[in-house]
């Protein structure tokens, strides 16, 4: 075999080699893209999906023991059943329920009736009925206070009256970490002044967190 023969042979050699080379790195690279275009692609359906997934609505609790998870929660403890995003529709359960023991009890002051709401109470909001939960000595006073507010005709004992129910109802917010906000949303539609003859209204929350 020639020497030129041998050269022929071995450039077509390292051709080949090259060749096989190039397509092998071509290769990899597509894989390398394909497998970054999917990770990228998971990571965006997964982030899409966290902000397209709808807030829990008391992640299944309802009464005493969304009460009670609230108040664990107001004081340093674990978001459990990931409600921390219902905040504020729990904050209007709770302003619901506290008004309608207020103004049940004002109504029953007026017509000399003693029948103190259930506790739990089923509250009606947009998104159905909820059992809202008090505890039993709190959900107790309020009605009573509304009982003497709405049997009462002194100004200054109705004063007295709702003063009291402002310490009540602050006293809720600071178990729950509410704030003053709730407070105010709460004793907004109690009266110092005796009624003069006033059509029943229903009760709402003062800012509606179903609505948007």
């Amino acid at each position: 075999m020639s020497l030129e023969s041998i050269v022929i042979a071995v450039s077509l050699l390292l051709g080949i080699v090259l060749l096989i080379l190039i397509i092998y790195l071509i290769s990899r690279v597509n894989d390398l893209e394909a497998k970054a275009f999917y990770q990228q692609e998971t990571a965006s359906s997964g982030e899409k999906k966290t902000e397209n997934e709808p807030q829990k609505v008391f992640g299944g609790l309802s009464g005493r023991q969304l009460w009670d998870e609230w108040v664990s929660i107001a004081n340093g403890g674990d978001d459990q059943y990931g409600i921390k995003g219902d905040r504020d529709r729990f904050l209007a359960l709770l302003e619901l329920h506290a008004r309608s023991l207020i103004k049940t009890g004002m109504e029953h002051g007026a017509s000399s009736t003693n029948e103190q709401p259930s506790n739990p109470l089923t509250i009606k909001m947009l998104r159905g009925e909820f059992e809202s939960y008090l505890p039993s000595s709190q959900a107790s006073r309020l009605y009573e206070l509304g009982r003497e507010l709405g049997a009462s005709e002194d100004t200054q004992q109705r004063a007295a009256l709702s003063a009291a129910l402002t310490e009540t109802v602050e006293a809720i917010s600071m178990g729950i970490d509410a704030g003053s906000s709730f407070v105010e949303s709460t004793m907004r539609d109690v009266p110092i002044n005796p009624p003069e003859s006033e059509p029943g209204q229903e009760l709402v929350p003062s800012d509606n967190p179903e609505s948007g």
